[in-house]
């Protein structure tokens, strides 16, 4: 006989959250209530160590790592909203449960049954010395080959009405979530999920019948043969399983606490892009607290885009095996999501890299990388050139906001401005103090080494600029006179109005006399901050004989004769590649 026990709690008043880390290292981390904490940081930083550190912390109340293992986390402070008859009473209601004359039992995949008694104890002790198995019920801890797992079939209930005992069988029960998650499966892989209810086991298969379902007492040949020729969600690629293995307990809402380790695995970038916003909206859908590592700036995009409560936690790893982290607040990851420039730029790739190079455009950035990786084949360089990131800032102004946002988590930067930005002081003082300069050490050289150019100067000739922009453009002669050639023109004429010109087409050898020693100490000093200007004036300064001058063309033109191999190139990102170093 079924015995039924009703809860005196209210499951709407229960909830549990890991609400703070503490680290060894003395740092403390925040985690929202109900939304995401993206895990990221480079190769070898911990991420993965973190996340199972978490985990054991909660269910333990103290862990002092295994064997070999770097003890990360000092201690995990959780927080219970609700009475101990409201948690039973949510348990009941989103876990697989059976009843004793003694209360409920509640069955998970990891152990054969909780009694209600047990689950009691231990909450009442306090969270402070951990959950003990209790966390089989209120965590979930997935890796990639956990995840697949999780998408495998389950044997039928002996009765239809005993309770489930697995997520498919809850999919049985409840159509609601079987269509949320069939949603999500033509979503992101633009392919429907069919419920198999007939065979031995439960289990997914994908496709349609294209039969609408007869009633379970009228089966018709026509639709099982329909249903049997659909092949098992097993049978997929990895990347399938392991998004539906990940969703399916999301969709069922059996923990309120998910923790997971790279959920992007196996997926490709707008696959992962989805999974993100996918995994956001599904926090704030359930009020349910997911905390992640990742190393794929596509899932969070995604999960930015989800306007769910996001935090990030970047972990970087010295050369003394020490781990650190630091965490990007919710409201400014929010602020710098809804700013274009940094939305729609690489930037957040800078997350998972030892050293970012922000660059004006997009060509110096393709041209400093190729000169990087020819240094580092060279060179003894301690790491690869791939930990280097260039990132287009859109111009010199756009340095100090990019700059902000990537050194608030830690992310070691570099600017890599041309020799004109010396031509404003307000410009070149916010790069200083972006990166971490005191404007006060350079001001003195810098009002000396530009003084020369601050002065009005005779008004060029037409001759002047004609012979200039002859000089330029003469060997394009046959290009169409498109908006970006007349954008160049422009800007070669004002270049001819103005004194700070020299600095661009000379570079550094423009300064003269007591100008050019205190410009000898300005950059220098500008080097040791980070900001590492073309001491050749512009990137079209390390090849300056090529036949073309400027526009498209120049990068393929300057790479194939080898410019970014030369002296001037390679001296360039040997500076950028020495702040990585002494980082």
């Amino acid at each position: 006989m079924d015995i039924t026990v009703e809860p005196d709690g209210n499951s709407a008043e229960f909830s549990i959250s890991i609400t703070g880390v503490e680290l060894n290292s003395g740092t403390r981390l925040d985690f929202p209530k109900a939304g995401v904490t993206a895990i990221v940081g480079p190769n070898n930083s911990g991420k993965s160590t973190l996340l199972r550190q978490i985990r054991m912390n909660a269910a333990q109340g103290s862990y002092s790592g295994g064997v070999r293992e770097v003890t990360l986390v000092r201690r995990v402070q959780m927080e219970m909203d609700g009475t101990v008859d409201d948690a039973i009473a949510w348990l009941r209601e989103h876990n697989v449960t059976s009843e004793s004359p003694n209360g409920a039992v509640f069955h998970t995949p990891q152990m054969q049954g909780i009694h209600e008694g047990g689950v009691r104890q231990q909450l009442q002790s306090g969270l402070s010395t951990g959950i003990g198995d209790v966390q089989h019920l209120l965590i979930s801890y997935g890796d990639a080959w956990g995840r697949i797992r999780g998408a495998q079939p389950a044997e039928q209930r002996d009765y239809f009405s005993h309770p489930p005992t697995s997520h498919m069988h809850i999919l049985q029960d409840r159509k609601d979530l079987f269509d949320e998650l069939n949603g999500i499966s033509l979503r992101v892989f633009r392919r429907p999920l069919t419920l198999d209810r007939l065979s031995k086991q439960v289990n997914l298969r994908v496709g349609d019948t294209g039969i609408p379902a007869p009633p379970v007492d009228n089966l018709t040949k026509e639709y099982m043969d329909s249903l049997a020729s659909l092949p098992q969600l097993m049978e997929q690629g990895d990347g399938m399983k392991s998004l539906i293995g990940l969703l399916a307990p999301l969709v069922t809402s059996t923990y309120p606490i998910v923790i997971i380790d790279e959920p992007e695995a196996f997926l490709h970038p707008p696959q992962a892009a989805a999974l993100g916003k996918i995994l956001g909206e599904q926090a704030k859908l359930r009020g349910i607290q997911v905390i992640l590592a990742t190393h794929d700036r596509n899932l969070l995009s995604g999960l930015l885009e989800s306007e769910s409560d996001i935090s990030i936690v970047r972990l970087d790893r010295s050369g003394d095996d020490v781990t650190s982290a630091h965490q990007l607040d919710v409201a400014d990851l929010r602020t710098m999501w809804n700013d274009p420039v940094l939305r729609y730029s690489n930037v957040l790739d800078g997350l998972f890299h030892r050293l970012v190079v922000l660059a004006e455009g997009d060509r110096d950035c393709r041209f400093y990388a190729a000169a990087l990786e020819v240094l580092a084949s060279e060179a003894s360089l301690p790491f690869p050139s791939g930990d280097v990131l260039f990132v287009p800032s859109g111009g010199k102004a756009g340095m100090p906001r990019l700059a902000r946002v990537l050194r608030s988590v830690n992310v070691p930067v570099a600017a890599s401005p041309d020799l004109d930005v010396l031509n404003s002081r307000e410009v070149i003082r916010s790069v200083v103090e972006s990166l971490g300069g005191d404007w006060g050490d350079v001001e003195q050289d810098y009002t000396q080494a530009t003084q020369p150019f601050r002065q009005s100067r005779d008004q060029a000739t037409i001759g002047q600029v004609l012979s200039a922009l002859s000089g330029i453009f003469s060997a394009r002669g046959s290009e169409a006179f498109t908006a970006e050639v007349k954008k160049d023109f422009a800007a070669q004429i004002r270049s001819k109005e103005s004194p700070w010109s020299a600095l661009k087409d000379y570079g550094e050898i423009a300064f003269k006399g007591q100008a050019a020693q205190a410009a000898s100490r300005l950059l220098e000093k500008l080097d040791a901050i980070g900001v590492v200007a073309v001491r050749v004036g512009e990137l079209e300064g390390f090849a300056p004989t090529l036949g073309v001058a400027k526009g498209p063309a120049w990068l393929p033109a300057a790479l194939e004769a080898g410019a970014h191999k030369d002296v001037a190139a390679q001296r360039h990102v040997a500076v950028l590649a020495k702040m990585l170093s002494d980082a």
